[in-house]
């Protein structure tokens, strides 16, 4: 082999090792990260642009996408002789080790439905609403199931609704997305906007980005419809998320979970945080014309091909992401759909052998990846843990032996702590006899570890609180 074409074959491989580790960066770029990088290159790369509409990803859709996440109260207690007892001490010293919660969303509405002016069943119907809101503030029951199941009035609560869809944050008290952002318009006196027309009679074409169709349904000037979407851009698919347990303001959601109509759940990739990036077609023309400076050519050539590799990356890492989150929400649908205790043992081997890819690849997806459902915002990596032994399906009493998962395992301790009487607390050997009663099988070292992971006091520290 000749010293050139060694060259030449050296130069290639450089080019793919240089395309394949920026390609993993942009996989494993958590949402801002990633915003950052496409910031970046846009200063940089002149064959980039950014174009003008961005989508309004962050509305997630509707029938078929969605396009567009235990709190404790400190105290003090002190002997006859005004200082602090040694289990006070002990309780004080352990709270302090502990993440203290912000203001739950419905502690925030509950505050104010005590100075409402409904009384009665309205006031009760008003209480009991809350109290059906998932973390995100959309209702997880009809108000038609809860007036029956409760023996409400259909009167009493209309009127409880009304007043909850009033209330801060806006945009709670929704059945879903849709419902939400009309909500938030209309407390914004944008009944009659164009807005307000849009997301009510133009949902589909919203959450399909067919703008000009959605105008000349309305019959108006594509325009005004781009005027429209960025006052439906300033709202909020999510009311509730700074009240989220655990919830972070400043966390972008890559994907989002909501069952539909039909009950499929629906998994849809998020974007707004993204800008919208394109070839610029002026440099193209300057790369291809043969006068010109020889410099600048090959200058925009090699803009051109880091500009289409960082595209085909930002397509692949996006088409990853929602594959893996599809795969999770198929195969955690009981979490889904019942909550937490019905997380199951997943590892990323068999996810990355149900996608047909290295488990690194997984791993690096999951990175700093955010999802966001009605059980609140959850960490893509979470949904990945070993299991614990149990027998059947320890919620439904179900036969055939399957791995709980560590979450889901966490969740039943909690609620058995929950319903313990406080003058007799459950100690750490009495909660692994009640789980494995329940066909969890665990030790009580591992009841000991997960109750200090969950901040939970042990048993001598929580009697009679």
């Amino acid at each position: 082999m000749s010293e050139v074409s060694l060259q030449h074959g050296m130069a290639r491989q450089m080019a793919a090792s240089q395309s394949m580790q920026a390609g993993m960066q942009i996989l494993q770029a958590s949402a801002l990260e990633l915003k950052q990088l496409l910031r970046h290159a846009l200063e940089t790369n002149p064959m980039l642009e950014e174009l003008p509409d961005a989508s309004p990803e962050a509305l997630e859709d509707g029938p078929d996408g969605d396009g567009w996440n235990e709190r404790e109260d400190g105290w003090n207690e002190f002997t006859a002789e005004g200082r602090p007892s040694a289990e006070a001490a002990a309780r004080r010293d352990f709270m302090y080790e502990s993440i203290v919660a912000p203001e739950s969303l419905k502690t925030h509405l509950t505050a104010q439905a005590q100075h409402s002016a409904l009384t009665g069943r309205a006031r009760d119907a008003l209480f009991l609403l809350i109290d059906a809101l998932d973390d995100r503030g959309f209702l997880t029951e009809s108000p038609q199931e809860l007036e029956e199941r409760e023996c409400f009035s259909m009167r009493d609560m209309q009127e409880a609704l009304a007043v909850l869809r009033g209330m801060d944050p806006p945009g709670v008290g929704a059945a879903d997305l849709r419902d939400s952002l009309l909500i938030q318009l209309e407390q914004r006196g944008l009944k009659r906007s164009l807005a307000f027309r849009l997301v009510r009679r133009c949902w589909r074409e919203l959450a399909a980005h067919k703008y000009e169709e959605a105008a000349r349904l309305l019959d108006v000037e594509p325009e005004a419809v781009a005027e429209a979407l960025e006052v439906i851009r300033s709202l909020t698919p999510d009311p509730g998320c700074a009240y989220a347990p655990g919830g972070n303001p400043h966390l972008l959601p890559d994907v989002i979970v909501e069952e539909g109509p039909s009950g499929v759940l629906d998994v849809v990739l998020t974007s707004e945080y993204l800008p919208r990036l394109s070839m610029n077609e002026r440099y193209m023309e300057l790369m291809a014309e043969s006068s010109g400076s020889r410099e600048l050519r090959q200058y925009l050539r090699k803009a051109f091909r880091e500009g289409q590799e960082l595209l085909r990356a930002l397509d692949m890492r996006q088409e990853t992401v929602l594959r893996l989150a599809r795969t999770i929400v198929w195969r955690q649908e009981d979490f889904f759909r019942f909550g937490p205790s019905r997380l199951k043992a997943m590892g990323m081997e068999e996810v990355a052998e149900e996608m047909g890819v290295h488990v690194s690849t997984v791993s690096r997806a999951c990175r700093d990846k955010y999802l966001l459902c009605k059980w609140g915002m959850k960490e893509l990596r979470s949904f990945f843990s070993a299991g614990v032994p149990a027998e059947g399906d320890v919620s439904s009493g179900g036969t055939g032996a399957e791995a709980m998962a560590s979450g889901a395992v966490q969740e039943l301790m909690r609620r058995l702590i929950a319903e313990e009487d406080s003058s007799k607390p459950l100690s750490d050997a009495r909660l692994a006899a009640a789980l494995q009663e329940k066909g969890v099988n665990i030790a009580r070292r591992t009841v000991a570890k997960y109750r200090e992971q969950m901040k939970i006091l042990p048993a001598s520290l929580r009697r009679g609180i």
